[in-house]
């Protein structure tokens, strides 16, 4: 067979061993979503309906992102740790969060990231903290005694969303 030429394809029934079988033509169309930017408002709106998220920092290794659970108080985030490497990423001049929901079975799907500055709340601003906080506060899944609370101010929100489908070959 000469180079470029298209090779035969056939239906079940032919038993000629030159020709191979056609794949049906459903299987050749790809469902995709079209990917769509969010605004801030839609972003902060998913952060407030999720629950555990991923602080992501810089530790002696590179890049780390580590699940916390969390609230909102506004537009901040807000979590609980025992101290370690978490306390300690809050004196990195900036830090990311990262909220995601996946679909796997309708293929869909949405992300939020935030870059922001994070700090130690002190205990006596703690009251007006858990005053601001829309719905519960944070509640750590993890063992042990969660008693230093973490904020992230944001800088910066993005998102996206894979929205209406799209057919392709």
């Amino acid at each position: 067979m000469r180079q470029g030429a298209a090779i035969a394809c056939v239906r079940r029934w032919d038993l000629r061993p030159w020709r191979l079988p056609c794949a049906p033509i459903d299987n050749r169309i790809m469902t995709q979503r079209e990917l769509e930017d969010l605004p801030p408002d839609e972003c902060f709106r998913l952060l407030g309906a999720a629950h555990v998220g991923r602080l992501v920092y810089q530790d002696d290794l590179g890049p780390l992102a580590v699940p916390v659970n969390y609230a909102m108080a506004g537009h901040d985030i807000v979590f609980r740790v025992e101290g370690g490497a978490k306390r300690a990423a809050m004196q990195q001049p900036m830090l990311a969060f990262e909220v995601d929901h996946v679909d796997e079975d309708r293929k869909f799907g949405w992300s939020v990231l935030v870059r922001g500055v994070g700090a130690e709340v002190d205990l006596e601003r703690v009251p007006s903290l858990l005053r601001a906080i829309d719905g519960h506060g944070p509640t750590p899944w993890a063992a042990g005694i969660h008693n230093v609370w973490l904020q992230i101010v944001p800088h910066t929100v993005t998102g996206r969303r894979l929205g209406a489908e799209r057919l392709s070959w």
